[in-house]
């Protein structure tokens, strides 16, 4: 493109050669039309040979203003964001916030405003609300623009223009359309309506969210409630176990009074205790083909198959099913070398209720 008094110009609507009086819109210099090739689309170049990397881009912004301004309409793009707010149980509300492609036909268009040390390519104004727009023309990121821009207090977007081909900027409907219509190249850089209706959105799900974490709050501290009950109340098996424990209790007591082998009341010492333990392993061996259920309390040895322990009023012991060597009564010495079952015993279940026989 080149510049005319003000009004930009492709080459083959001017006169060929330097009589075109057209500049370069970039670094104001003349500008020669070539217009009369057979091989390639006419194009402008500078009269001298002086370096102007500038000159394609400006006059591809500075003609996409100005259709802008004859046409007294722009594409605007579309604006859509999902908004969410996180709940308490772990998942989110959603809602959709934006609004479709539209078509305005501004009040007023001003091109090439200066904003303090920014420029805007054109600043439109409808009913009382501005719009800046920026061209884009190379593939060069801006984002230090794009961040001043969106920390103005008014609405921008920006046109893409950079990949549109010579083809396509001397061809007058497409590049009409891809300034004023195409509503795939161009995006907001901020929205102050867009921003508005997210705003809503929110406003709009604060009173779901707080609706469904009152919910679950409300469920999950009957959920603890209903757990801590179920906790603090014994299952109908642990009823039953108790029952039975009870009742293995009294009868081993009666057991013990009628035999005069009872054991509440009576500290042991380690070596009576260790007597008693040992006692009950050799009656495994002796009478019980080798099986006994040891006591994780009292570390004596009841008859293989019992749920309770014979000896001990220990509410929480458990019976583990073992088997003795037959030679156990020749290597009980060995065994004995660095025995802690004794301490053991005694640290768990310092008193018994019934006694084993010694005989």
């Amino acid at each position: 493109m080149g510049e005319r008094d003000g009004i930009m110009l492709r080459a083959y609507e001017v006169e060929n050669g330097l009589r075109c009086g057209c500049i370069c819109p970039a670094c104001r210099r003349p500008l020669v039309a070539a217009n009369q090739g057979e091989k390639r689309l006419p194009y402008f170049r500078h009269a001298e040979l002086e370096g102007c990397s500038g000159g394609r881009s400006e006059g591809i912004r500075r003609a996409a203003v100005q259709l802008i301004a004859q046409h007294q309409r722009l594409q605007l793009p579309s604006f859509a964001e999902r908004v969410s707010i996180f709940l308490k149980s772990g998942r989110s509300v959603i809602r959709d916030a934006g609004f479709d492609a539209v078509s305005i036909v501004p009040d007023k268009v001003e091109r090439f405003v200066d904003l303090d040390d920014l420029r805007a390519h054109a600043r439109l104004s409808l009913q009382g609300h501005n719009l800046i727009v920026r061209i884009k023309c190379s593939s060069r990121q801006e984002h230090e623009r794009k961040r001043r821009l969106q920390a103005m207090d008014v609405s921008s977007i920006e046109i893409d223009l950079h990949r549109l081909s010579d083809a396509d900027i001397n061809d007058e409907t497409v590049f009409q359309h891809a300034v004023l219509d195409n509503p795939l190249n161009r995006t907001w850089i901020r929205s102050l309506k867009g921003e508005a209706l997210v705003a809503r959105a929110y406003v709009e799900l604060e009173p779901e969210a707080a609706r469904l974490n009152a919910e679950w709050q409300q469920a999950e501290t009957e959920r603890i409630e209903t757990a801590a009950l179920a906790a603090a109340r014994p299952s109908e098996q642990q009823r039953e176990r108790i029952e039975a424990l009870v009742l293995h209790h009294e009868a081993q007591r009666a057991l013990a009074r009628a035999t005069g082998r009872g054991g509440e009341g009576i500290e042991h010492t380690r070596t009576q205790r260790e007597a008693l333990i040992v006692s009950t392993m050799f009656q495994a061996v002796r009478e019980w083909d080798g099986l006994g259920a040891e006591c994780s309390g009292c570390r004596l040895v009841s008859p293989p198959g019992s749920r309770f322990c014979h000896y001990c009023a220990s509410d929480t012991a458990q019976l583990r099913e073992r088997r003795y060597s037959p030679d156990l009564e020749r290597t009980i010495d060995q065994v004995k070398r660095c025995w802690s079952t004794p301490d053991e015993s005694l640290l768990w279940a310092r008193q018994l209720i019934f006694l084993p026989d010694m005989g």
